[in-house]
């Protein structure tokens, strides 16, 4: 017999039911910390490069610095996919096939950093 005491892990999670889900239109009244007009041109950005989808949501999850130069990472729902949209410069990579933003973060700095070498 252990000596940790015995709990239920559902108990100890503070998560959502899987069976009900916050919409994602829904989301950001629950954020504190918002840009409005970052959001704004990030949630334009995505329209330009998925015109047939709706933005639901959009949430930066992290600014990183690599080598000096800041990459913003959002994370946006739209009503046909969701999307992880790095900035510096910007771009965006589909949640179904990118579904680590460690991964996706670290493809889109060594892409960019392709880009400009090859513009140079």
């Amino acid at each position: 017999m252990s000596d940790k005491p015995e709990f239920n892990k559902l108990d100890s999670d503070c998560t959502l039911p899987p069976d009900h889900p916050l919409p994602p239109d829904q989301l950001g009244r629950y954020s504190p910390a918002r840009d409005f007009y970052a959001e704004n041109d990030i949630a334009e950005y995505v329209l330009t490069q998925a015109r047939d989808e709706t933005v639901q949501n959009v949430e930066r999850v992290k600014t990183e610095y690599i080598m000096g130069d800041p990459y913003e990472v959002w994370d946006v729902h739209t009503d046909k996919d969701r999307w992880w949209v790095i900035t510096n410069p910007t771009n965006l990579y589909s949640q179904r096939h990118f579904p680590g933003l460690d991964y996706t973060l670290s493809f889109h700095v060594g892409l960019m950093m392709r880009v400009r070498s090859r513009s140079e």
